[in-house]
Formats: C-alpha cells, sequence, structure tokens
C-alpha cells in the first residue's frame, strides 16, 4: 500500500489534499478573526450604550476612537451649523433605502463635530436629495453616541451626498468639520427640533448580533483532514482491488447429524 502511495498519481493527491487543509486553516483563522471583531463590538454596546453620559472632553481626549469604546454615551452642548447637511446615501432602515443625514454642530470648546441626526427614505426619484426638516437654531443639549468614522468608498458623488459616513471626505465639502475621526449618533436634544413635513427618524439601538462566524470557522478546522481522509481510503479502496485474491479458510465440516424421529413420522410405518 504505502509503494501505491509513493507512486505519481497519488503524491499529486496527497500534496493537493495537504494545500486544501492549509486552505481550511486560513479561512478558519479570517473567520475566527470577524468573529473576535464581533465580539469586541458587541461588548462595546453591551458597557457603553445605556451607561450614564458623559461629557464629550471626558470620553474623548484625543482625535480617535478605540475599539473598547465605541457607542459611548456623552452629552455636549453647541449650536448646529445651518444649511450644512450631508446625506449618506444607501442606508436601510426597516427594509426600506434612504440617507442619513449629518449636521455638523459647534461645540462651546470650539470643536465642531459631525451628528448623525437621523434617516430619511429616498425622494421618488434616486438622483434627487430628500426635503428635511432643519435642526434647531440657537444653543442646543445633546445627547447620544460616539462612533469612529467610516472607510472611504472611493465614490465620486455630487454635493452634499456621500457615499460612507467618511470624516475626510465630509471636510472636503464642510471645512468646519474637525480633524477628530468620530461623530456622533444622535439620541436626543434640546430644545428639539420643530416637527415640520419632513421629520428625520433617530436610528435604532445597535443590534448585538454575534454573527455565524465562530460556526464558520469551527467547520473550517473540521474539514481540514478531509481532503487526507480522502486519499487514505481512495488508496487503500485501489489497493485492496489490484491485491491478488486470498483464500478465504472454510471452516471444516463436523459428523453428521442423526435425524430426529417425530411421534408422527413412526406412525407412518
Amino acid at each position: 500500500m504505502v509503494r501505491l502511495w509513493l507512486t505519481r498519481r497519488w503524491i499529486i493527491g496527497t500534496i493537493a489534499a495537504i494545500l486544501f487543509a492549509v486552505a481550511c486553516f486560513y479561512l478558519g483563522r479570517w473567520q475566527w478573526s470577524r468573529y473576535e471583531d464581533k465580539q469586541v463590538k458587541v461588548t462595546a454596546i453591551a458597557s457603553n450604550y445605556d451607561a450614564p453620559p458623559v461629557p464629550l472632553l471626558t470620553a474623548l481626549p484625543g482625535a480617535s476612537l478605540s475599539p473598547q469604546r465605541q457607542w459611548t454615551h456623552v452629552t455636549l452642548n453647541g449650536t448646529y451649523v445651518q444649511d450644512a447637511d450631508l446625506f449618506v446615501r444607501n442606508r436601510t432602515q426597516d427594509a426600506t433605502v434612504g440617507f442619513q443625514v449629518l449636521t455638523p454642530v459647534r461645540a462651546e470648546d470650539g470643536t465642531t463635530l459631525l451628528v448623525d441626526r437621523g434617516w430619511v427614505p429616498n425622494a421618488p426619484e434616486a438622483e434627487t436629495i430628500p426635503p428635511v426638516d432643519p435642526p434647531p437654531t440657537g444653543s442646543v443639549a445633546l445627547t447620544g453616541w460616539l462612533r469612529t468614522g467610516e472607510p472611504s468608498l472611493g465614490r465620486d458623488l455630487p454635493p452634499p451626498q456621500l457615499a460612507s459616513i467618511s470624516i475626510d471626505e465630509a471636510r472636503a465639502q464642510l471645512p468646519e468639520v474637525g480633524t477628530a475621526d468620530v461623530y456622533l449618533v444622535l439620541g436626543s436634544q434640546s430644545p428639539p427640533a420643530v416637527k415640520g413635513p419632513h421629520p428625520l427618524s433617530l436610528l435604532p439601538r445597535p443590534v448585538e448580533d454575534l454573527g455565524p462566524h465562530q460556526a464558520y470557522a469551527i467547520q473550517w478546522w473540521i474539514t481540514m483532514p478531509g481532503g487526507l481522509v480522502f486519499v487514505i481510503w481512495a488508496i487503500r479502496r485501489e489497493f485492496l482491488q489490484t491485491s491478488p485474491e486470498r483464500p478465504v479458510p472454510t471452516k471444516p465440516a463436523g459428523p453428521a447429524r442423526p435425524k430426529k424421529v417425530r411421534i408422527w413420522d413412526e406412525e407412518d410405518y
């Protein structure tokens, strides 16, 4: 059987099975890393979303936000920049596609921060920006959650549209936006916005779901030896088919047992 395994055909099959196992290992690691990222996000939501709000400067001492500090509940006082809305397209809420509306706020400490004021459905024509109610005027107290800006998708859209909540792309349209790579998801504001014909819907609580990545990782790792198992099974099957047949030992026959005479058989004589 070893000689059969060392033939060119089965050496190539074994190498392919090893490569398959290596691929399964790295695919499992990739799924596991995605599971760990989801675990950090879910833990951050569970720890920070319902926590008492803290002042913005306390929660954000630097220009960035660590993964563990995502969804930190904060408060700040400032003034909305009027007529400066940005529209982030292709945002779904309750199975309906629309826009998230970003508006800069000048905080009392001089920082300008983007605030995600909520969601509005698409206009009848996809190219048209839907009308939205303006933010409150004057000083306003905001409560919400800090998020890191999203990566740029590299799409060239006409202002005031954005393909993602990229702080750099938003700053290109609104130079007054600060350098911190964060924005605020609005929870409440005082005084509230005056309800007009085109109100915004506040974003719902984020989904705390780990997804199937852990199960996928385990499945990939369990599949790793499958190729080698198949090769061994196929080699053994071929070996048994090509090897000379061996005589099957038979059990020696014993003495014949006498036939038992039954009562009704005796009556026939």
